[in-house]
């Protein structure tokens, strides 16, 4: 079932088809042009996109079939300032810029696919409206992987990838599944580092 987003129901189109740009609220913008020779190599639809506003600027292909996308080469920045516009109340806000290099992701009806990393610079976190220092981040990395029911994102130090410090799933029944391990609870004042955590929430209940 379509989920109402506001941004996207809001932007304004111009151009055509096969190259045009869209301009979102809070001043983002997404431009596409159809890409003939990718087209055919991928035999459907492929679009060199790029997306730019505050905080962000992102690049990649992207082929459309009914029932079906994907998302190739994604390359570029993005900062925490858009994670508001697309999650519903996260509860904590980051002073994290995150870079991003040749992450593709896919969907054939209900089944994805994803691979690439995610690497942010060092920074600080805080629970939102919470009046205390905010907790130092180290520079991480988020491993993006195709498991037998979604994919999963691991999120580790730069300097320790092989330690995750949390896990999230998207499964293809559209839950999530959020797991703080106990080298990622140590670096939370206040939060247990003697056994795992885990959250399980529809997808609708997270987005916007």
């Amino acid at each position: 079932m379509h989920q109402a987003n506001p941004a996207l129901d809001a932007a304004m189109v111009s151009g055509r088809v096969v190259h045009g740009a869209a301009h979102l609220p809070h001043g983002y913008r997404i431009v596409w042009r159809l890409n003939g020779w990718r087209s055919l190599l991928a035999l459907s639809p492929t679009f060199d996109v790029t997306g730019t506003g505050a905080g962000v600027d992102l690049s990649g292909r992207v082929s459309i079939l009914p029932g079906r996308y994907a998302l190739r080469d994604a390359r570029g920045t993005l900062s925490w300032a858009v994670v508001p516009l697309l999650v519903r109340d996260p509860g904590m806000t980051c002073d994290l810029t995150a870079s991003v290099d040749e992450l593709s992701l896919s969907q054939n009806g209900r089944t994805r696919r994803a691979w690439g990393a995610v690497r942010s610079s060092p920074g600080t976190c805080a629970r939102a409206g919470d009046m205390v220092a905010g907790i130092p981040m180290p520079a991480l990395v988020a491993q993006l992987t195709t498991t037998e029911d979604g994919i999963k994102a691991a999120l580790a130090a730069q300097d320790a990838p092989d330690t995750a410090l949390a896990t999230a799933t998207l499964t293809d029944q559209d839950r999530l599944i959020l797991q703080l391990h106990a080298a990622g609870a140590r670096l939370v004042p206040g939060v247990s580092a003697s056994s795992e955590h885990e959250i399980e929430l529809p997808l609708s209940a997270l987005m916007r």
